[in-house]
């Protein structure tokens, strides 16, 4: 029987108040301090981000999917390592501060980096109880942890860009973060705070974690690479305009992956020993994470050159065409959300270990992009391109492992390369004003429109079934 939710809609209004947040930092800090400083920002954020995936083991997960994941001993074990974690990764950014800010030519970097390594170092004594939870589909701690965090977060970063005015206003608000995280999970825990080992459970973990450790490398450069390679390609100028315009979409595509992964893994580890119910729950998946990534790459299209100009100001505009395909470099990210979930829920994290692997041929197809072609769109390009290989490798290892026919599912893939084409087709109509361009455009707009309402039918008929009830009630 799948375990009720509970807190499913405190758990969305916080991912999303969350991911508003983190935007609002960004956009505190580009009015403040302009293209340079918010690609030194970006730098910052980078660096954290890389020790951060090279360390990730998965352990938090393992509370939720592991059979005895609910076990105190198997808790004390994860904490344990998440403390390790922490130190391993703060020690790591004290090391290697100086070669990476004299590598970007920046000597400012190094202290920056030096305190930065606060951060993790606090957060690794995180108390999990909010994960455990997760077991039963209760997501009300982590909502309430993620929303105190994240307006305190904003809050400290804000005060400090108003008073610094460079980028280490960004130091502050991580911090601050961290610290919240903290204090605020061990007032919400039911149990008391413990860590230790166990070679029984060990055993188990190290099955489970060794393809996410091996996937943390490889996690980085599929979901960082992009703006890596600008930096290092276009410069650090280059990259602060970049991220202005990836973090409009970043979020929100990180919200979308955190709450429907959050909602669906649980669901589908549920089922992992009945085939039946597990196809419905991953079919489920497929269906909302198509319908989000396309809604979200032809809306950002749309609203996001408006929307850059509106928060960050004039200096950071960008051609249509850019910041179009920026939406769909994240939103191809998104559908990858929905066949890694499966596997995690089945308990093949070798397939996200595979998966990540294949997204390493974006980063060799941005580098020959950008080499012969030049520009920021060359990069996004390549980088899409090793999204949608991942995104296929995915499918058919997570079919072959459920025993599917291999090709199941592949309509949505082209389905939504389809909707890319176009999304990058109508960028280009206020240049090319051809009647016939247009025609054609507008004739296989209907027919992805009606090929994607035939093919998700039943998600698109529960949405509205569920509108109209909220309707009714209010």
């Amino acid at each position: 029987m799948e375990p009720r939710r509970r807190g499913a809609k405190i758990y969305l209004a916080a991912t999303v108040t969350a991911q508003l947040c983190a935007l609002a930092r960004y956009t505190i800090l580009a009015r403040f301090l302009g293209p340079e400083e918010l690609g030194l920002v970006a730098m910052l954020t980078l660096t954290s981000q890389f020790f951060q995936s090279v360390t990730d083991n998965g352990s938090d997960r393992f509370l939720i999917q592991d059979k005895d994941g609910d076990k105190p001993v198997v808790q004390g074990l994860v904490q344990a390592l998440f403390i390790g974690r922490g130190g391993l990764q703060a020690l790591c950014l004290m090391l290697f501060a100086g070669p990476i800010a004299a590598y970007f030519k920046t000597p400012a970097l190094q202290p920056a980096l030096t305190v930065l390594a606060l951060a993790p170092l606090i957060f690794g004594f995180l108390h999990l109880d909010f994960r455990r939870d997760q077991r039963q589909a209760d997501f009300r701690s982590e909502a309430i942890v993620t929303l105190a965090a994240e307006v305190l977060s904003l809050a400290a970063t804000g005060a400090a860009a108003y008073i610094t005015h460079d980028f280490t206003a960004i130091l502050y608000g991580l911090i601050v973060r961290s610290i919240a995280f903290v204090v605020i999970t061990h007032l919400l825990a039911k149990r008391p705070y413990r860590v230790g080992f166990s070679k029984e459970h060990m055993q188990r973990l190290a099955h489970f974690s060794w393809p996410l450790v091996l996937n943390g490398l490889l996690l980085f450069i599929g979901s960082q690479g992009d703006r890596v390679v600008v930096a290092n390609e276009l410069g650090i100028g280059q990259l602060g305009y970049y991220t202005a315009v990836l973090m409009l979409v970043f979020y929100p595509a990180s919200t979308i992956m955190r709450y429907v992964g959050a909602m669906h893994l649980p669901l589908i580890a549920a089922a992992r020993d009945d085939q039946a119910r597990r196809d419905v729950a991953a079919d489920a998946l497929g269906s909302q994470i198509l319908l989000l990534g396309t809604a979200m790459a032809a809306g950002f299209a749309l609203v996001a050159p408006i929307a850059v100009v509106l928060l960050y100001g004039s200096k950071f505009a960008q051609p249509p065409l850019i910041i179009a395909m920026i939406g769909i470099f994240q939103a191809t990210r998104v559908l990858r959300q929905w066949p890694t979930t499966v596997a995690l829920g089945m308990a093949h994290s070798e397939i996200v270990l595979a998966n990540n692997i294949v997204r390493m041929s974006g980063l060799a197809c941005a580098f020959l992009a950008v080499r012969y072609f030049g520009g920021v769109i060359s990069i996004t390009a390549g980088f899409i391109v090793g999204e949608l290989l991942a995104l296929a490798t995915a499918i058919l290892l997570v079919n072959r492992a459920s025993g599917r026919r291999l090709l199941h599912d592949f309509d949505r893939v082209a389905l939504f390369i389809l909707a890319s084409m176009l999304i990058v087709g109508w960028t280009t109509v206020a240049d090319h004003r051809e009647a016939v361009r247009i025609i054609i455009l507008a004739c296989g707009s209907m027919l992805a429109l009606g090929w994607l309402v035939k093919r998700e039918r039943a998600t698109l008929q529960q949405a509205v079934a569920a509108s109209m009830g909220m309707f009714r009630k209010t």
